[in-house]
């Protein structure tokens, strides 16, 4: 296999991810502000609270905000702490960033059986309006954990795997213009 040819097919791949579950987001987002609305409503116009819609948006609301974080928000717009690595070289905080992510990474893919194990011992116990069992409301934490494993891994791994086109020794590859 050609070097580079892996991470173009990963990158479109994990792009198509991304813009899917964008759409689904956004889409639970509508969801969320009609089931808002039909709350309001039965409250305070009919006069009947409605349970199973306030169940329903924060069960939504924990899919997306989670499910985003893990699909969407690109990783080096999370959290982050930067005292070390903004005083390092820029190689030498290139490979502490990628040291952080595989770890992080890693630690996240060695807990997630027990996290799994932990969502699938929640179907007994259920949603109060809807009856749902709690282990397919909260699978969303495993995928997550899952998912942001795995993202770390690559996020690190990717820039040593992929020659950065900026560097390129061939002139036809290079993005400056010529004098």
């Amino acid at each position: 296999m050609r070097r580079g040819v892996a991470p173009l097919w990963l990158r479109r791949a994990i792009t198509l991810g991304h813009r899917l579950f964008e759409t689904v987001a956004t889409l639970a987002f509508g969801v969320m502000a009609l089931l808002f609305a039909y709350t309001i409503i039965m409250r305070y116009g009919v006069g009947t609270p409605s349970r199973w819609s306030d169940e329903l948006i924060v069960i939504l609301f924990l899919w997306v905000v989670f499910g985003a974080s893990a699909l969407v928000v690109p990783v080096r717009e999370h959290i982050a702490v930067g005292l070390v690595v903004d005083n390092l070289s820029p190689r030498l905080g290139r490979w502490l960033v990628a040291l952080g992510g595989i770890t992080a990474g890693l630690i996240l893919l060695a807990a997630l059986p027990v996290t799994l194990d932990y969502i699938g011992f929640l179907w007994r116990e259920r949603t109060p309006a809807m009856r749902w069992p709690l282990s397919r409301v909260y699978l969303i934490f495993g995928l997550f954990q899952g998912m942001m494993g795995l993202r770390l891994i690559l996020e690190a791994l990717l820039p040593f795997v992929q020659p950065d086109p900026s560097q390129s020794s061939d002139p036809s590859q290079s993005t400056e213009r010529p004098t």
